[in-house]
């Protein structure tokens, strides 16, 4: 087989299969819909980059405030500053501030497109305090100190983010007028119809606002609403031994879990710890969901009973989860006991809807991570993963021995296919609070008014804030990424700096992510199979019986382990080839 025949080959039916493949893997709109399009928090969308604009402090200290793209370095004088320019398509999914700094009302000007005039001029008392325009509640909130809004600002070509610094004391004294900030952020493929922000929503656009808002006020209510072809299992009181499990489902696909509850009324902490929920999909030998039930839902250990969006603790059938769970092939849900002793459940609930397969779905996944610091130990991994997928949250457990908060100091740090892209300003900014959770700088027209022992709100929150002469300090929160998913197409590590606890402090973490399965003809490690990956195929192509030159992706090539890459490889990578910045089927060798 001659590299040149292939490729005439290859151009003729990788041509047509590309435009299949775009027809067949619709997404939804951006924006609001990425809340309302409940089974498209699990789809894959390659050529998706997420992005974080914040005031980290870029010299590796503890200076997170009062620093932009340009001008570099720390400002302490008022000077206009460029927050972030951004090339789009893309949206703007979140805007935070400490509560007390938006009340210094810094500047927000957002230039679209290259226009020389701002559609958003305004300021952060107005934007933040959901007085600016259509900016307003159940979108933009105030929660434990911080103050966010979630309201979509889409922009079609580029954005640029604007903003005056305002004066510093010389003597690098604390000053209200420290300018903390993010901006999260999506960028999405070339290509994708994205309409920039005017400053008003047409009929369409208000309709899937309404339909956002709907789903943000009734957080504990599945969002997608009740399904006729649903089917549910149910389980009644049932006692787990020491060291054994049960069943809750096991299921054949295609198909999607579309809730998942699990009641113990009773339980105790240690009960709740030694409980855990396994997920396994299509007879894996490891499950990709395994956390304790207290570590899973948040439950337990004095945490306040909360209903967020996708997951919580206080409804009619006990715990929740609503993340949706495709399956292809299969599906396991257990309950294990880890435990000494016998566990008492009262009741589960697992409801699954059967369907067609569709391969831009990802499984669910949810990893427990816990650590003890160590001394000179910088970060808390919070999720490391090789794939291809996107982060969609976590829940977070920090202890320590000391009635202080210098635990909540660390940054959140994301590194998405081995670089850093996502660079916080602090722990509990990282959760939408601001200034320890409101226990510091305190501000006292805040919902749950000063010192908040929790805060609840449809994406974020606090389940248990405390610090006492014990001493002890702890804080458990959680935050979810929904419409402001991370995607990676090699691998994500999810960290939050712990250099500011004590030795042995203690911190557990659950993190939610959905991945594809490995997907053959993928030989770049970018989610999809297309023209990149046929160039990467016809360097290895070697002929019938002619070894291939070796390496990791003419071995992917070899499709048939006979050594060469031949036609049949080659016909196999038709079957595979999906187009760019669509996710290829696992099946497709098959």
């Amino acid at each position: 087989m001659r590299t040149a025949t292939l490729t005439a080959k290859a151009m003729l039916t990788v041509t047509v299969m590309a435009g299949v493949a775009g027809l067949c893997q619709a997404q939804t709109a951006p924006g609001y819909g990425d809340y309302t399009a409940w089974q498209h928090w699990s789809r894959i969308q390659p050529g998706a980059r997420a992005g974080l604009a914040s005031s980290y402090d870029r010299a590796g200290a503890n200076a997170d405030f009062s620093q932009y793209d340009d001008p570099p370095g720390l400002q302490t004088e008022p000077i206009p500053a460029t927050v972030r320019t951004i090339s789009g398509p893309g949206v703007i999914y979140r805007f935070w501030m400490p509560h007390l700094t938006a009340k210094q009302s810094f500047v927000v000007r957002m230039f679209f497109d290259e226009e020389t005039t701002p559609r958003i001029d305004t300021n952060s008392v107005a934007l933040l305090g959901g007085s600016f325009g259509y900016f307003s509640a159940p979108f933009v909130t105030t929660c434990a100190g911080g103050q966010v809004c979630y309201e979509p600002i889409p922009f079609a070509q580029s954005l640029r983010i604007e903003t005056v610094n305002q004066q510093l004391p010389t003597d690098g004294s604390w000053s209200a007028k420290r300018h903390y900030y993010q901006y999260t952020y999506v960028t999405l493929p070339p290509g994708t119809d994205v309409s920039s922000y005017t400053g008003t929503l047409t009929p369409e656009q208000q309709a899937a606002r309404d339909a956002a808002a709907t789903v943000f006020s009734n957080a504990g209510q599945h969002p997608a609403g009740t399904s006729p072809t649903a089917v549910r299992i149910d389980t009644t009181a049932a006692t787990v031994p020491a060291g054994d499990s049960i069943t809750l489902a096991c299921l054949a696909g295609p198909g999607v879990i579309r809730r998942l509850n699990v009641r113990m009324e009773t339980a105790t902490d240690e009960q709740l710890d030694n409980l855990r929920l396994l997920v396994l999909y299509d007879d894996a030998a490891e499950p990709a969901v395994d956390a304790s039930v207290a570590c899973f839902f948040g439950a337990g250990r004095s945490r306040a009973p909360y209903r967020s969006i996708p997951l919580g603790t206080d409804s009619p059938d006990g715990f929740y989860c609503y993340w949706p769970m495709p399956f292809h092939q299969s599906v396991s849900v257990i309950l294990s006991n880890t435990g000494a002793d016998a566990i008492p459940v009262d009741s589960a609930v697992v409801e699954y809807e059967a369907g067609s397969f569709d391969p831009a779905l990802g499984y669910l996944h949810a990893q427990t991570n816990s650590t003890v610091r160590q001394s000179g130990q910088i970060y808390h991994p919070i999720l490391s993963a090789n794939g291809c997928g996107h982060y969609v949250g976590n829940l977070l457990y920090i202890r320590e021995s000391r009635n202080a908060f210098s635990m909540l100091e660390g940054d959140e740090v994301i590194t998405i296919d081995g670089v850093t892209t996502c660079y916080g300003t602090g722990t509990e900014d990282a959760y939408n609070g601001g200034y320890y959770y409101n226990w510091v700088a305190v501000q006292s027209d805040e919902p749950e008014g000063t010192y908040p022992p929790s805060a609840i709100r449809p994406l974020h929150g606090i389940l248990h804030v405390h610090r006492d002469a014990t001493p002890i300090a702890r804080a458990d929160q959680y935050r979810w990424h929904i419409a402001d998913r991370v995607p990676f197409c090699q691998s994500i590590q999810v960290d939050i700096e712990c250099r500011y606890a004590l030795v042995g402090a203690e911190y557990t973490s659950v993190a939610f992510w959905y991945q594809l399965p490995s997907v053959p003809g993928n030989l770049d490690n970018d989610c999809d199979v297309d023209q990149d990956d046929l160039s990467m195929f016809e360097t290895c192509a070697s002929g019938p019986g002619i070894p291939h030159a070796g390496g990791e992706a003419c071995q992917l090539a070899d499709f048939d382990d006979d050594s060469d890459v031949d036609q049949f490889d080659f016909s196999v990578f038709q079957r595979c080839y999906s187009g760019a910045n669509v996710a290829g089927n696992p099946d497709c060798a098959n």
